[in-house]
């Protein structure tokens, strides 16, 4: 997971903007429901369950939702102290993309009860197998992750 370690730097200092910007805010509880909601986002946009469309996926919608899932992953590594170093689990399984959602939105919900760095550190693993299957490759995701952590910290500036 080093590999990550850009992103994973840069989100941290994303971090620290919106804590100190909104101390006063139970972040982590709204953080686990945004999670959620992002996930919920990133499926819309990719359509992989709309079989009544004919609509194309619009990749770049699909590339910011999809970064979206994975900074706010990272969030949850910054708080509870996981470093990319760490040990990661090896998921095997073959997927589709609708199991894979589905396999990710269990895990989110599991973390909302219980914050266990191995439920988020698998999340993270799904959520990159689920960008493989999209057709990104480990340069895209830090790419399109690195334009959107750099979008929000903008927008943190100005009050967005």
């Amino acid at each position: 997971m080093i590999e990550f370690n850009e992103i994973y730097k840069a989100n941290n200092e994303l971090d620290d903007m919106f804590i100190k910007k909104y101390d006063h805010v139970d972040l982590v509880r709204k953080n686990k429901i945004e999670l959620l909601v992002e996930i919920g986002e990133l499926a819309n946009e990719t359509k992989c369950f709309k079989y009544w469309s004919s609509k194309k996926a619009d990749m770049s919608l699909v590339e910011m939702e999809y970064a979206d899932c994975v900074i706010m992953t990272l969030c949850f590594f910054n708080l509870l102290k996981i470093k990319l170093d760490d040990q990661f689990p090896e998921i095997t399984d073959n997927l589709d993309d609708i199991s894979i959602f589905a396999k990710i939105y269990s895990l989110a919900s599991n973390f909302y009860y219980q914050e266990d760095a191995s439920i988020i550190k698998e999340l993270f693993v799904y959520l990159l197998k689920l960008g493989y299957h999209l057709g990104f490759n480990n340069d895209d995701i830090k790419r399109i992750c690195m334009k959107k952590i750099n979008c929000d910290k903008e927008r943190l500036r100005k009050d967005y």
